[in-house]
């Protein structure tokens, strides 16, 4: 026979059960020994207490049972004047009874109204979803810099891929605003003169696909490929993909070539780096507090309160970690985004606090969000690229050095497949790798190893 569970002769129910009630019994042991102990004393307490509660709630008499109420108007008079020696465990309990009514009547009451408050707040909120976004903001423009940046807009009218505020563009939907786009047509006849020994001046002729706007950002995979040129067709044009990464860098920095905009920015940063994050934060949200995109009548003209941003520059431009950063970095984006990522070293500080500058400064702003990522965004590959290298090698590049963020552009657009290359796309170069067997010898996990007459021990 198999054995049973409950072999051993432990039952942890059992013992459990007998547990509890072993504890019952020695509490109901231990109440009665210290009553038969100090029955005077308890009760001299219990004719104290209840002798001045009844002096209150004996105009109440209506809220307490026919044991109790009656009695109330004499024990306010009389309770404290009785000898406890006269009374016994009756009067013990009825004057328990008593305490333990009053209390109840006081708890009860605050017991269900902390769970209709409950309900209110929490439940309601969390399932029903009655709350106002503008008394949201309202509440925390005060408090987050991020928050005051948006204060003044109705951010659920704003589309996600449209305006101002828009998302970060994908690789192909930046490539299509900015027309990086081109469809090569080959000169065949010029091929075939080639074939037989006859050189030709005729090229290939390259045309950008022109017409793509934010509407169209919107459509699925399926609708761009209905209305685009194949893949195997399609080229980025590296030389002026280049020359818009070279104007994502902003120029060679200084000071006095600020806008007013990048001057609060540059401002927060100063600060943050110099005087630290808790200084940075409160004149990040004096700032934003200060910003309107919109006039009265709805148009983009935005201003800002820039009262002391050039005291603060001028105070903290010349600290030595101030200094470091301007040798170490020439172009206006990569010294942003130096000071933001300095200001790391002495705690959490992200982008958000100027996100204000996201609709003035689209790609300076985006450059200093996604830094920290492994993935920047494609309007500022440019940056990028700049900044990474001059990270590498320790100290300024005067020239503009952003021929890895077009590199990566182009792959990012091969790898999708929404352009091709001379040996073909990316599904292509993949079905021949694949029918032609690959380099066994060097990738096959098997190398090495004779699958027909295996190593024997």
């Amino acid at each position: 026979m198999s054995a049973q569970g409950g072999g051993n002769g432990n039952d942890k129910t059992l013992d459990t059960a007998f547990f509890i009630l072993a504890a019952i019994a020695i509490g109901f042991a231990s109440a009665w020994m210290l009553w038969r102990s100090n029955s005077e004393m308890i009760l001299t307490g219990l004719f104290f207490v209840v002798g001045w509660l009844a002096k209150g709630i004996q105009y109440i008499q209506w809220l307490y049972p026919s044991s109790i109420g009656p009695n109330l108007e004499s024990w306010a008079g009389a309770l404290h004047q009785s000898n406890p020696a006269d009374y016994g465990w009756p009067a013990a309990k009825l004057l328990i009874q008593t305490i333990s009514h009053t209390i109840c009547l006081v708890l009860v009451p605050y017991f269900i109204w902390q769970v209709i408050q409950f309900r209110s707040f929490h439940v309601v909120n969390k399932f029903v979803r009655r709350f106002n976004l503008d008394k949201l903001k309202a509440r925390n423009a005060s408090k987050y810099a991020a928050v005051a940046s948006v204060q003044h807009e109705n951010l659920l009218a704003e589309p996600l891929y449209e305006g101002p505020w828009a998302m970060a563009r994908q690789p192909i939907d930046y490539a299509l605003l900015n027309e990086l786009v081109v469809v090569r047509k080959k000169r065949i006849g010029a091929q075939t003169l080639a074939m037989i020994g006859i050189e030709s001046d005729a090229v290939d002729t390259e045309k950008p696909i022109r017409g793509w706007s934010e509407k169209k950002v919107r459509w699925s995979v399926e609708e761009r490929r209905r209305v685009l040129p194949p893949p195997a067709s399609c080229r980025l044009d590296v030389s002026k993909t280049d020359a818009l990464l070279r104007a994502q860098l902003g120029g060679k920095f200084s000071e006095d070539s600020l806008d007013s905009y990048e001057k609060c920015v540059l401002a927060i940063l100063y600060t943050a780096n110099v005087n630290g994050l808790g200084s940075a934060r409160k004149l990040a949200l004096k700032v934003a507090l200060s910003f309107k995109r919109l006039d009265a009548k709805g148009r983009q003209r935005p201003s800002i309160d820039t009262t002391g941003i050039d005291k603060i520059i001028a105070s903290t431009k010349n600290h030595h970690i101030i200094k470091a950063i301007k040798k170490a970095h020439h172009f206006k984006t990569p010294f942003f985004m130096a000071l933001l990522e300095a200001s790391w070293k002495k705690g959490i500080f992200t982008a958000p606090e100027f996100l204000w500058l996201k609709p003035i400064h689209r790609g300076l702003y985006l450059a200093l969000d996604f830094l920290g990522g492994d993935r920047p965004p494609s309007e500022a590959l440019g940056p990028w690229a700049h900044y990474m290298l001059e990270k590498r090698v320790g100290r300024a590049i005067p020239e503009a050095c952003i021929e890895a963020g077009t590199d990566a552009l182009q792959q990012m657009l091969f790898d999708e497949m929404w352009i091709g290359s001379d040996d073909g796309t990316i599904a292509e170069i993949t079905e021949k790798a694949v029918l032609d067997g690959g380099d066994d010898a060097k990738y096959s996990p098997t190398r090495g190893v004779d699958l027909y007459d295996p190593v024997r021990n």
